[in-house]
């Protein structure tokens, strides 16, 4: 793969987590006061990964990292006493990194995201 073909797929992954992160919160809040009403509604980020070798095990576990990192932002804890809410973060959590790594499509990532999934 040449340098034009992992820029040209690091462009399309960074639109695609950028979508992928927004539309989880919309389905996790759904029923909490002030939530998104539509997807472009939603608190989103955008994971950069440009810098990043993603076809190895070193580039593919920091764009994990990165990746997580987005999804607590846009899907922020709650009070945890509150056990139904609690259980939609986690889930929206769960949702946006799993939509962000099927969006990035890469097979280190996918793996390391597998493996995370197990022990999770």
């Amino acid at each position: 793969m040449s340098t034009a073909d992992i820029h040209r797929r690091s462009s399309r992954g960074l639109q695609a987590v950028l979508a992928a992160i927004a539309g989880c919160m919309v389905a996790a809040g759904a029923s909490s006061a002030g939530a998104a009403n539509s997807p472009t509604d939603a608190p989103s980020t955008v994971v950069r990964y440009a810098d990043l070798d993603i076809t190895t095990q070193q580039g593919a576990s920091v764009l994990y990292r990165r990746i997580a990192r987005a999804a607590q932002r846009v899907c922020p804890d709650t009070d945890i006493r509150d056990l139904d809410r609690s259980s939609q973060i986690r889930l929206c959590r769960q949702q946006a990194v799993a939509r962000a790594v099927q969006a990035v499509g890469s097979p280190m990532l996918a793996a390391l995201y597998a493996e995370n999934a197990k022990h999770g």
